[in-house]
Order: C-alpha cells, then structure tokens, then sequence
C-alpha cells in the first residue's frame, strides 16, 4: 500500500531550535511518495512569523528525495519565536497533515530584544533515565564527553547542542493543529527545477500579450511564456540554479502594472486557537545568551557550488558567430561597431530611427525587423537607444543568423551582447521593466563534514560553538553506540537528542541534558 501512495510526504530536521540573526537554520530534509523519493526536484524551508507572514525561503534541491541545505536568518529579523516550516511544491496541496511539516524556532536580535521581566518561568531540564548515560554531567571546557546511546533501538538520528530554555514546544507541529485552511492552487510540478509564478491582475487578461522573464546572477537566462484566461504565467527555469535577482517585460516595453510574482509557498490561515508562545527574558539570562551570541558567529567549514554545467545566455540558443570586441578597436557606440565588422548584421535609419538586420543565411536574405536583442539576456526593445550606447562594458557579441524558436515565439535572427560583469554593461533596464530580488536555488552543500568540529588545527581560535555533534550530516559516518564530544568554551546547558525507530516503524524521541561549566 506504501508504494501506491499517490502524493508526495516531506520531513525534516534541524540540530538546535535558537538562534541569532544572520546564523544558518541546518536543515537536513526529505520528500518521498510511499517507499520512493519524491519526484519533486525542489523543496523549500520558509519562516513565517505569528502574524501569518513570510519573512525567509529558501529553494534546496533534492537528489534522490533528499536534502541537505540551509536557510538564512535575515539580520533585521525582531526577536520572537517562528515557526519554520518545509514542504515540497505540491506537497501542501496534496496532503496538508503529511506535506506541509513544521515546528518553531527562537530567534534574537540584539538591536529589537523580547519583552524583558523579572523572572521568566524556566523549562525544566530532561535529566530522567531514558537510555543515555554521560561520562560526566557536569563538564569544563576542553574536556571529552562520551555519550552512551540506548541499545536494542534503531537510532535514526542523534544531535548535541545547546538546550532552549526559552521554548517549551520544541517538537514538530501538527498541521491539523496549525492551519484552519490552505488557499486551494493548482498543482505545479517541478520535475526538472524550480517554477516561477506570475500573476496578472487586469480584469481583462490578452492572453496573446508576450511576458519575458530573464535571471541573472553568475550566468543569465531569459525564458517567455503567455497569460492563460486567468492571468497566470509559469516560467519553467529548468537546470538553472545560480541566480540572485530577474527582470520582468512585457513585450515592446509594455506596462507591468499589473504584474506580479506569486510566492511558491502555500497560503495558509492560522486557528484561531492556534498561538505562538510568547518569547520573554529576564536579567539572569543575559549571560547565556551572550554565550550564544559568540556561538551564532563561529561556525566550522563547509563547501558549496553550483553545478558545473554551463548553461547558454538564451536556453537553447546556439550562436552561429561570437565576436570577441577587445579583438576589434573599441568604437563609441553600437551602430559603428556593427557597421565596422559585424558582418552579420546591419544597421539602418528607418523612419528617423536606427534599427537592425539580421542576415537569415537559410534563405539567403536579410530579415525585415530587428533581431531578439540582448544585453546578459536581458531584452531590449528600443534599437534606437541600443545603436548609441557606448559598449566599452560589453565583452562579446553572439550571433544567430536563422529564426530562432524560443519556445512558441519566433524571432528574426538573434544579436546577444555579453558584458564583463553580467550587469547589462551599464545599459539602463527599460523603464517599464519590474526588478526584483529573487534568489534562485541554493547551491549544493558537497562537503559539511567538519561543519561542527572543535577548532583543533588553531589554539589560537576560541571553540564557541552552540551544536556539537548532528548525524544529519551527509559525511557523517554510520552512528556507533558511543560518541565522544570535544566540550567548547560556551557555557550553559546542553542537550543530547536521540531519535529512533521502533519494529512498528513508530519515532521515539530521548532527551538527555548536561552542563558546561
């Protein structure tokens, strides 16, 4: 029954539960569909706060229906509790229960703090027998710990880090307990990368308008699509990843304003029952959290990237002639650069204004409209304003001399400029285009394996770290019975977690605490 499971289930975990602005959320996560990874190629961690707002996402890809990634805590984020949620693109939609996983995690900011009182109601400390027995519990810096886990369990996963004392709803929530309802959206499958949504909200949508929708970043990539009756666009980013903000056009520098980007995260409405705990302090715990405060600013090495495929400027375009310019002298301006050695193309003065022609080699004529042109993908509308800018930015110049299918729109001819810094070459964006921050995927994580060691290599470099050992880790090797910690220089409480799994298939949870003094 397991394998004919028809929608995708997602979980994840984290190895602490508090934080300080600007650290990483670790987040180590799985989408399945009954015994098989998720067909899904993206999953997302997003914060949400306790007003029903969205202030964090990140976009992880998924290999083999797993993941190991992070999600960013933005610095300005004010102190309070969040609830940090995962879920795949469909997931939610699905299966809210088993698609849409959460808990909350506790957040700091030195320059907005919680509400400050007298004395705060302190949560108690695990310190019962379950299993785990520490070679000491109360431990100075410098010292070696080892952990005894429980025997005759399956032990899934293990973590150490420090305990928080401010949140006494550590564990997963349930979404049935969260969310009275989720907005109903159709299903978007992301098979191959992620999906960008748009949204137009003119009451009467032309579904012949043509959208562009260029990325850029380390590499750029323009993709096209047309509104369907409701004003929907989907633009399918494929394998690209690497990307930090896009440009939205409207065919000829058409009005946007009614266009807008959809976020990918589902729309949901809280309980009314449903709170989130107040986050308060009091004078005593100053001490600690500076002791956190340290930790949340040293963190071990890992490595990232991107994948190493190089993806073209127009997906799917294949120049016929690259024009290297520094080989050439520099010209003022694009149309005598054109008219000097680009072969390929011509420039004309056509009713007071300079356009361009492409030569189509297939039929042995010249195109009778100007090119797709670009600058870093981006297109541009106004020849006129392109013949007179100054390409002293612009590295090359790639040449399409044949129509050019871009998914279902032809163009005459393709003439795509490329900057040396991917930032159009000082071209303005025309003025009706939309600018928006918008990170592409996160790159991959290849290498995290002493992501939480002790600073052994370097006396000189204080060990204040706040999580001490986390199985998640990819590298990290098969979980033995014992495990030996390296105690930091970071004092206060500490917390062994220990997850299993019965025959039954059912999660048990051990919790076992120590101090550091």
């Amino acid at each position: 029954m397991a394998q004919n499971v028809s929608y995708e289930t997602v979980n994840f975990s984290i190895p602490k539960t508090i934080f300080f602005g600007g650290e990483r959320v670790w987040i180590a996560s799985q989408a399945t569909q009954g015994d098989f990874p998720a067909e899904s190629k993206i999953i997302y961690a997003e914060l949400v706060n306790r007003y029903n707002e969205s202030v964090a996402i990140a976009k992880m890809s998924l290999e083999e229906g797993r993941s190991f990634n992070f999600l960013q805590l933005p610095l300005n984020l004010p102190s309070d509790n969040y609830l940090l949620r995962v879920f795949s693109r469909v997931s939610p939609y699905q299966n809210l229960e088993e698609g849409l996983v959460q808990q909350f995690i506790t957040v700091f900011n030195r320059t907005v703090p919680p509400t400050v009182v007298a004395k705060r109601t302190s949560v108690p400390l695990s310190q019962e027998p379950n299993g785990i027995t520490l070679s000491q519990d109360v431990n100075s810096a410098g010292s070696t710990l080892v952990i005894t886990l429980p025997k005759d369990v399956e032990i899934t996963e293990v973590s150490v880090s420090s305990v928080n004392p401010f949140l006494t709803d550590l564990g997963k929530i349930s979404s049935a307990r969260v969310y009275e309802s989720i907005e109903k959206h159709s299903l978007i499958p992301e098979l191959f990368g992620h999906v960008i949504e748009a949204k137009l909200e003119d009451a009467a949508v032309d579904t012949t308008q043509l959208y562009y929708l260029s990325l850029h970043g380390e590499k750029s990539a323009l993709f096209t699509d047309r509104p369907d009756a409701e004003g929907t666009l989907f633009f399918d980013t494929g394998g690209m990843k690497n990307w930090k903000y896009l440009v939205a056009q409207a065919d000829g520098n058409g009005s946007l304003l009614d266009f807008g980007i959809i976020s990918p995260a589902p729309v949901t409405h809280y309980k009314s029952n449903f709170t989130f705990p107040e986050l308060v302090i009091s004078p005593e715990d100053q001490e600690y959290l500076n002791e956190l405060l340290k930790g949340g600013q040293v963190e071990g090495y890992f490595v990232n990237e991107f994948e190493a495929t190089l993806f073209p400027v127009v997906t799917g375009f294949v120049e016929d002639r690259t024009y290297l310019l520094d080989d050439y002298t520099r010209f003022e301006t694009v149309e005598i650069v054109v008219k000097e050695y680009i072969q390929e193309i011509s420039a004309k003065t056509i009713k007071k204004k300079k356009e361009f022609r492409s030569l189509d080699e297939v039929l042995g004529t010249s195109f009778d409209s100007n090119p797709l042109m670009l600058i870093d993908a981006l297109p541009i509308f106004d020849s006129d304003l392109l013949a007179s800018f100054d390409p002293k930015e612009f590295k090359s110049l790639d040449v399409l001399t044949r129509t050019f299918f871009l998914n279902e729109e032809k163009f005459p001819g393709v003439m795509s400029f490329s900057s040396y810094k991917n930032d159009f070459g000082g071209f303005p964006i025309p003025s009706n285009g939309i600018y928006l921050d918008y990170e592409g995927i996160q790159p991959k994580v290849v290498s995290a394996g002493s992501l939480f060691d002790a600073p052994t290599q370097d006396k000189n470099i204080m060990d204040w770290r706040t999580v001490l050992f986390w199985s998640a880790i990819p590298e990290t090797a098969p979980i033995s019975n014992s495990i030996e910690i390296n105690i930091p220089e970071t004092k206060g409480n500490f917390q062994v977690t220990v997850k299993t799994k019965t025959a039954q298939g059912e999660s048990k949870e051990y919790l076992r605490n120590f101090q550091v003094k």
